[in-house]
């Protein structure tokens, strides 16, 4: 046993889990917050074990910095690097790593139905990270969610074991094995069983089933099997965040109770400073600030006009924010990097599949609908009978698709015109993997693990997500706010900066030595600029968020000339500046009834000086309502006639009318028994147009305008 002194700096907690590690041969599990120092306590443990083994680590970056920190004797790799080298010992020839595998597979599988082959390849890889032999009902509808499978979800409870079936064949005949292989072969063909005295895993919270099961394989702790190695993991719950790419949620708990782990806790951040901790145990009542913290920075700041200088990095719930922002700093001639290699992936396929050679730019937004009309029409069914999954497969799916739109509107704004070429040349220049950009752009996804001095929450209001999971869209907000090692600023939309609707904070626990309460500083009501919270040192105290003045702002009251449906004249007060962004947006609709309703709401607010005026706030919502139904209508996918979009309940069906009659005014259409008659030149009903009233399609009215 090595003579190795356990360091002096350690805290008492690390002692006490280092004398467990040292002084017992019992599996441990470290719970360690963030910025705990676990990588560190776990690579000490490695120096206190005679024993050969390997530490895995997340990423290939994370294996890089560990090798140096660790004895000869333990190896830093990742699960995946570890199942290669078992692999490679299998075949005469170099391993060769067949990323299409899947598709491949899906290609001969399903070679008469070629629109099925990309979700079926997807469905196959998740289905073995989740260490699934066969689906159930239940698992089939989950694992259709999430791929986006347009197919009826029993489907896939025949092909996932054919799918196994020819995918073990490709293996043992010809050698064929993709990324995900390199752990389903060796734990379903047992590969590797009991051959390894020790492993030291990280980031276990998020450890997939299948990587679960290839651990315990290696260690001879699967059932039936002959222990043969020590288990020490480190993990957080608190900061599960994939759950949604297969993560086993209570993976930690699942782990522990199946080896008999002894647990022990690992609380104090030395990452992030005390106001920094404070927000965060908003998510998370385990993490504690460091004796010795500083103060540190906390900034609320309005989204619209901040400014971002090199260094700085910008973190988002989703991705088209990201993007758009990236754009535009691209203009200021600010170097920028948007991290993720599957975003990237997934937005080539997305540009191929929408953006032909070349195209305008009036035509970028029903190129990218009609990409995602048939991926979008299964899921608005589901969605209509409550199913959250599809609810948040959708909102994904409309989250590239604003990605799509931002790429195909930024190449073809200038000229008019714009190619598929370009839009993935700007693309390959945002989306990639550069640490040395001005500013670093990601989603808290991709955030996970890493830490910088100054971060920057963009959209904190998009957290949580309504669709996703509570337990992990909490730890995607706790994950959010404990990556700044100095100052954590959080930029707000136009609506929640207006309405001054901050993120809380949690509240510090008691220092050791506090014995008299300590009063809570002040902060002013007034916000002109970016909204500073660093309570003097001697004062730890909440600090109180700015409120708007007693008896509001002045309000301006317009008359509005317009008989139905007027904006101006109600008795709802909102910020002009936030009015005028709302209505821009609208303005920028396909609908027609639409544009024009902004535009003439727009007219009369020109010239507005005062901050804020009233409005039907009603009518407002219920123009916005039908332009977010209308963005992505369902389609038709059968028979001819004019595209008729009619409203019912939270979506917009295509439905395909017969023509009666078409003069220079007017479009006659029959409707299943219903006559209906379109203005030729809008393609709004010519009598009691309304937003929620059927309209017809821009696609259908410029072909019968030519006719």
């Amino acid at each position: 046993m090595t003579t190795r002194a356990i360091p002096a700096h350690f805290t008492a907690e690390q002692q006490r889990f280092m004398a467990a590690v040292r002084d017992t041969r019992r599996h441990l599990f470290l719970r360690a917050t963030a910025g705990a120092g676990k990588t560190t306590t776990l690579t000490e443990a490695a120096w206190h074990l005679d024993v050969r083994g390997v530490y895995f680590a997340y990423n290939k970056h994370a294996v890089a910095d560990l090798q140096p920190r660790l004895p000869e004797r333990v190896r830093a790799l990742t699960l995946h690097a570890h199942g290669f080298r078992l692999l490679q010992d299998l075949v005469a020839g170099p391993l060769q790593v067949q990323d299409d595998k899947a598709r491949r597979l899906a290609g001969l599988i399903l070679q008469a139905h070629p629109k099925l082959q990309a979700a079926a390849a997807r469905a196959w890889t998740l289905a073995r990270e989740e260490h699934l032999h066969a689906l159930t009902e239940d698992l089939a509808q989950r694992v259709a969610d999430r791929v986006q499978w347009p197919g009826a979800p029993r489907d896939l409870m025949e092909l996932i074991p054919l799918f196994h079936e020819i995918g073990a064949g490709a293996w043992d005949v010809e050698g064929q094995a993709d990324f995900t292989d390199l752990l389903w072969l060796p734990v379903t063909q047992g590969h590797g069983a009991a051959s390894l005295p020790l492993a030291l895993v990280d980031e276990a919270q998020d450890l997939t089933p299948l990587r679960q099961a290839y651990v315990r394989n290696l260690l001879g702790l699967m059932p039936g099997q002959d222990p043969a190695g020590r288990l020490i993991f480190v993990g957080d719950s608190d900061q599960s965040i994939y759950m949604w790419a297969g993560a086993d949620p209570l993976a930690l708990s699942r782990l522990k109770t199946a080896v008999d782990a002894l647990e022990f806790p690992l609380s104090v951040s030395f990452r992030c400073p005390r106001e920094v901790v404070r927000y965060a145990r908003a998510y998370s009542d385990f993490i504690t600030p460091a004796p010795q913290a500083k103060a540190g920075v906390i900034e609320h700041i309005p989204a619209q006009g901040a400014t971002y200088t090199r260094g700085d990095v910008v973190l988002c719930r989703t991705n088209a924010p990201l993007i758009r922002l990236a754009l535009d700093l691209m203009a200021q001639h600010l170097s920028v990097a948007v991290t993720g290699r599957d975003l990237a992936r997934r937005l080539r396929e997305g540009l191929d599949g929408s953006l032909p050679e070349t195209f305008v730019n009036d035509d970028v937004t029903e190129l990218v609908r009609a990409y995602l009309a048939p991926l979008a029409e299964p899921l608005a069914t589901r969605i209509a009978d409550g199913d959250l999954g599809a609810k948040r497969a959708m909102t994904e799916l409309q989250d590239v698709g604003r990605c799509l739109r931002y790429l195909g509107w930024v190449v073809s704004r200038k000229t008019g015109e714009g190619t598929q070429g370009s839009a993935l040349q700007v693309l390959g220049q945002l989306c990639r993997e550069d640490a040395d950009a001005d500013v670093l752009l990601a989603s808290v996804h991709r955030a996970k693990g890493k830490e910088w001095p100054r971060v920057t929450v963009l959209y904190p209001e998009l957290m949580p997500m309504s669709q996703g999971n509570p337990t992990e869209e909490r730890a995607v907000q706790f994950v959010a706010v404990t990556r700044a090692q100095q100052v954590l600023r959080f930029a707000y939309g136009p609506e929640r900066w207006a309405a001054q609707e901050f993120v809380s904070p949690g509240i510090l626990p008691p220092a050791p030595e506090a014995v008299m309460p300590v009063p809570q500083p002040v902060v002013p009501a007034t916000l002109p600029d970016p909204v500073s919270l660093v309570p003097p040192c001697s004062a730890p105290g909440v600090p109180t968020l700015p409120k708007r003045p007693v008896g509001g702002p002045p309000v301006a009251h317009l008359k509005d000339p317009r008989r139905s449906l007027p904006l101006l004249g109600g008795t709802t007060p909102i910020p002009v500046e936030l009015l005028l962004d709302r209505l821009r947006a609208l303005a920028e609709e396909d609908r027609q009834l639409l544009r024009t309703w902004a535009a003439d709401s727009l007219a009369l607010l020109r010239g507005v000086e005062a901050g804020f005026v009233g409005i039907h706030a009603g009518h407002l919502d219920l123009f916005e309502q039908a332009a977010r139904q209308a963005r992505l209508p369902v389609p038709a996918l059968f028979g001819t006639g004019v595209g008729v979009c009619v409203y019912e309940g939270p979506l917009v069906r295509v439905r395909l009318a017969r023509t009666v009659r078409i003069t220079k005014r007017a479009i006659r259409v029959a409707l299943g028994e219903q006559e209906l008659r379109f203005d030729r030149a809008s393609g709004e009903l010519l009598d009691g147009a309304a937003p929620l009233t059927p309209f017809i399609r821009a696609a259908d009215l410029s072909r019968l305008q030519a006719s």
